[in-house]
């Protein structure tokens, strides 16, 4: 599996000095006012470590596709700084969704905080407590990356919020799919339509093209839709598959835990759609919250027999290739649309 690209570090690079900065101002700032409350920074900035920056690049490399000057980027990285601090704010509230003990390999925001309330002595439902917390952290991740997108075009200001609430509507559409055990494959793409493809990709690299430019060119953003739309679903596939077959060490978060919230993933259609009556005794496990290792591996074991998924890497190479076949229409310099191949590449073959 490839490293992260260095086009991609690069970008990650400036936009964690950026958040960094931002989280050492508010932290002086509220330090004054009252000590305690540099806790939640601190909490917001241990979360927010660790990230690969993708949709900070994206971002990027489209505003500097459309005129971006690379000599002040400061504009530009304000935004992925901002689109990484929503993903912050997304991922902390996700966590609580879930229920999940960890992230990106360390306690969840909501666990640690419920912990405290037991170490400390203090009064109150642990759990409640921490859920809460994690709340108010999660919200001001989200309070500081409006802040990041500042005063901007009216296109941009309208990308943003269309990026916002097509994230909302993905993620009540995965919890309720989930929760209604909706498998079928249509739910799985339009959930992964909106919580990848949309959020991840194309709005990001729309994004970056509003703010280069001076007017709204709806053709370019039609353009880079077309590009953006098959990586990103390369991209939830890939997250799919990591889910139920990577390495928890790798991936940040136990393996497994996708199958027991019962997540409707195109992986899980296409082996349903293919499985024999008693495979669908096994995968009829899926979405039980006391899934123990065994029944994961059973459950695995199907998806491998089933074909779906050698189906879903297949699914990813033609989407990938679907998306390398428009760069070559986008009114990119060719150093640009290369490292936007770079990119497309990455992200189906990534391992966490």
């Amino acid at each position: 599996m490839p490293d992260l690209p260095p086009e991609v570090k690069s970008v990650g690079l400036l936009v964690d000095e950026r958040i960094t900065r931002l989280f050492r101002e508010e932290r002086a700032r509220w330090h004054e006012v009252d000590p305690r409350l540099t806790e939640a920074v601190d909490e917001l900035e241990r979360m927010a470590r660790g990230g690969k920056r993708l949709r900070a690049a994206f971002c990027y490399y489209a505003w500097l596709g459309a005129g971006g000057d690379p000599v002040d980027p400061s504009q530009v990285i304000d935004v992925g700084a901002a689109c990484e601090l929503l993903q912050t704010f997304a991922l902390i509230h996700d966590d609580i969704m879930d229920n999940a003990d960890t992230r990106r390999g360390e306690q969840t925001i909501h666990e640690r905080q419920a912990a405290r309330v037991l170490t400390d002595g203090w009064r109150g439902e642990p759990r409640r407590y921490g859920e809460g917390v994690a709340l108010l952290i999660g919200d001001l991740s989200h309070v500081y990356a409006d802040q990041l997108i500042g005063t901007t075009s009216a296109e941009g200001r309208r990308l943003w919020d269309v990026l916002r609430i097509e994230l909302n509507m993905g993620q009540y559409l995965d919890m309720r799919s989930a929760a209604a055990s909706e498998f079928d494959r249509a739910t799985a793409e339009r959930v992964a339509t909106f919580k990848s493809a949309l959020y991840t990709i194309v709005r990001p690299l729309q994004l970056g093209a509003a703010f280069a430019l001076p007017q709204p060119n709806p053709t370019l953003l039609d353009q880079l839709e077309t590009y953006g739309r098959p990586v990103g679903q390369a991209f939830q596939l890939r997250d799919d598959l990591l889910g139920v077959l990577g390495d928890s060490t790798t991936v940040g978060k136990p393996v497994g835990d996708d199958l027991r919230e019962g997540k409707s993933t195109e992986l899980i259609a296409v082996a349903l759609e293919r499985a024999s009556e008693s495979e669908r005794v096994v995968l009829a496990e899926i979405g039980r919250p006391d899934l123990d290792g065994d029944a994961c591996i059973r459950i695995v074991t199907v998806l491998h027999e089933t074909g779906a998924v050698l189906a879903i890497e297949r699914r990813i190479e033609e989407l990938v290739t679907k998306a390398r076949q428009t760069l070559s229409s986008l009114p990119f310099d060719l150093e640009v649309r290369q490292t936007l191949d770079v990119l497309a590449n990455y992200v189906a073959a990534r391992n966490h």
